[in-house]
């Protein structure tokens, strides 16, 4: 009798230590959505390169992820940088010494920085690397949209009237055009959603123009295209909302 006992024992004992490893190491394809936060350290290149140095960006994005592995989303980025190449501008408007004088008479300092907006809608896949968590692996991206940059000029003082107000938009520099990007890295999907992290290498390239109707300093418009390329490091936290199949609901009756 105590033998029996003692085989059921362990036998629960095998079934319960089975079950909680399955659960520990079996991570099923899910599908849902993927909500992340971003931070991009960038190098331009391109006509880019000639206007702007290295930035920085910001982006936020929200993705369905399928079953299958495919994606489809939504990303936008925010650049921005102090390091500002392109300052021939002003020369028209320099004092003798080399300085902008401001309507009091006195010398201004003028700080530039590097702003801009990039928008896209991607399709992705991801290729699970690990056999216990189907979730997680290599993930390539790709999508279109569009690219805006301008340098963003701060005047030490209000009383510059040449740089202020609206008269800064006749030199900072507006461009945009459509842009196409990628991205390709590593995305990890904790299966107790505690840890939830994507990283890897983003390219983007925009097919630019001018968008100010004049620039002050040439007195004409600049009909130049562009080919603003932009590559970089990703990397992010995500956050998983994961939905069920209709197989997968439970449905109760009274």
């Amino acid at each position: 009798m105590i033998k029996v006992k003692a085989v059921q024992v362990l036998a629960l004992i095998f079934f319960s230590v089975s079950a909680l490893a399955q659960t520990k190491t079996t991570f099923v394809p899910k599908q849902g959505y993927l909500f992340d936060v971003q931070y991009n350290i960038q190098n331009p290149g391109g006509d880019l390169a000639d206007r702007f140095g290295w930035n920085s960006a910001i982006g936020i994005g929200a993705r369905y992820k399928f079953e299958s592995g495919w994606t489809a989303g939504v990303q936008y980025n925010w650049m921005f940088g102090n390091n500002v190449k392109e300052v021939n501008m002003f020369d028209s408007i320099l004092g003798p010494s080399g300085e902008i004088i401001d309507k009091d008479g006195l010398f201004s300092v003028i700080r530039l920085n590097q702003r801009g907006h990039v928008m896209t809608f991607n399709g992705g896949r991801l290729f699970p690397m690990l056999k216990h968590n189907r979730n997680s692996g290599i993930y390539i991206e790709a999508g279109a949209g569009f690219m805006l940059h301008r340098i963003d000029i701060f005047a030490s003082s209000l009383t510059v009237p040449q740089v202020t107000e609206a008269y800064e938009k006749g030199y900072d520099r507006l461009t945009g055009g459509y842009a196409f990007a990628q991205f390709i890295g590593y995305q990890h999907l904790d299966p107790k959603k505690r840890v939830n992290i994507q990283a890897g290498f983003s390219f983007q390239q925009a097919f630019t123009k001018s968008m100010r109707t004049v620039d002050f300093d040439t007195r004409t418009y600049n009909d130049q295209k562009r080919v603003d390329l932009v590559n970089g490091f990703r990397i992010g936290i995500m956050i998983p909302v994961y939905t069920k199949r209709l197989e997968e609901e439970e449905f109760f009756i009274d």
